[in-house]
């Protein structure tokens, strides 16, 4: 689930709750599937036939409301591999939208416990996320050691979040200064906002109408090309907006910030309107999460090389992170070369998976680089 066709960030793929076994008898043994509400957080359970009595935990995306998990979906076909291969799987479709990692991760824990309560601890658990739930990936296993056997991060956050958030509102700033006044206010994003189709046209011939000033904002920005790069500054107005909302203030500044690569870094440093973050705001973000690099058990990371939201160069700020407090042995970073966010194919996702498994059973890390 995607906020519209425009936002990547989080590809996120609810289920279903029909209840499926090997043979129509009644009495043979069938999957377990579970959909409801924990504490106003959608979950689903999938336990299959052949469960070996492993865990997965799964951290959703960004979204801009809960995701909700309908009986007439099945189970994203991302999840097939491990599934196949007996893993029990957990999802919980959070309690809030937008910036959810607060309320993902303990909606995410009540499920695993209300999971162990009914089919009892797994042997091992392992923790997932994409997106948005990169950052929850990371903030778990370096909090929960002791629970988690390994994690695996898709097209994950793994900087500090508020670097990554920041850099989309410099982005947004420097728009507005090649085109002042077309999307309305930075500081505060009008409440209004929102994708959408008109909008997403207003910026493309905005672009076109001023080829040095799209390729300047290109030039800076670095992770997305002309043909992705719409979309971007269109979700960063809706991502500032929420954020404005939910921490009742402004988290986000570029008066501190100077602009270099764009090609035309002495324009634009003399001429983007400059802001300060409002210190709780941004204090928030900084919290949820900044990423300690405190590693303990095996972390592998996917990302493919053309991702415009979620530049994948970022992870190595948390490969270093990780290397500084010295368990640079327990990270490793793999790629597949695709454009898009989160364009992985089962098959990838299975196999980057299974590396991860055969690392924390084996001990033996595995080489990173292009994943094969």
């Amino acid at each position: 689930m995607c906020i519209d066709r425009w936002v990547g960030l989080g590809a996120v793929l609810a289920g279903c709750a029909a209840v499926f076994g090997a043979h129509a008898d009644d009495a043979a043994p069938k999957a377990i599937v579970e959909v409801g509400s924990l504490e106003r957080a959608p979950y689903r359970i999938d336990v299959p036939v052949n469960w070996n009595h492993e865990l997965i935990v799964y951290y959703h995306g960004y979204t801009d409301q809960p995701v909700t998990f309908s009986e007439s979906e099945k189970v994203s076909p991302m999840f097939d591999p491990m599934l196949k291969e007996g893993y029990a799987l957990i999802q919980s479709g959070y309690s809030g939208g937008g910036w959810a990692v607060e309320e993902g991760y303990a909606d995410t824990e009540k499920l695993r416990k209300k999971f162990i309560a009914a089919h009892g601890a797994p042997k091992r658990s392992y923790v997932m996320g994409m997106s948005m739930g990169g950052a929850l990936t990371a903030m778990t296993i370096e909090q929960r050691a002791d629970t988690f056997n390994g994690a695996l991060s898709l097209c994950g956050v793994l900087e500090p979040s508020n670097r990554m958030l920041q850099r989309d509102f410099a982005l947004r700033a420097a728009f507005d200064y090649y085109f002042p006044g077309l999307l309305g206010e930075l500081v505060p994003v009008p409440a209004d906002y929102h994708p959408n189709a008109a909008m997403e046209h207003k910026i493309a011939d905005a672009l076109n109408s001023k080829q040095d000033a799209a390729r300047a904002l290109v030039n800076w920005y670095g992770a997305a090309g002309p043909n992705n790069f719409v979309p971007v500054i269109l979700f960063a107005g809706y991502e500032v907006r929420e954020l404005q909302q939910r921490t009742h203030g402004n988290p986000f500044g570029n008066a501190d910030l100077i602009y270099m690569g764009s090609g035309d870094d002495f324009n634009l440093n003399n001429g983007v309107r400059r802001y300060r973050a409002d210190p709780r705001a941004a204090a928030y973000i900084a919290k949820w999460y900044t990423p300690t690099g405190k590693l303990t058990r095996p972390f592998l990371a996917l990302h493919d090389t053309g991702d415009p939201l979620v530049p994948a160069n970022s992870a190595f700020e948390y490969a270093l992170q990780v290397e500084r407090a010295g368990h640079a042995d327990n990270f490793v970073q793999l790629y597949v070369n695709r454009e898009g966010h989160c364009v992985f194919t089962p098959e990838e996702i299975g196999l980057a998976f299974d590396k991860l498994v055969a690392w924390s059973e084996s001990g033996k890390r595995p080489e990173a680089g292009k994943l094969e």
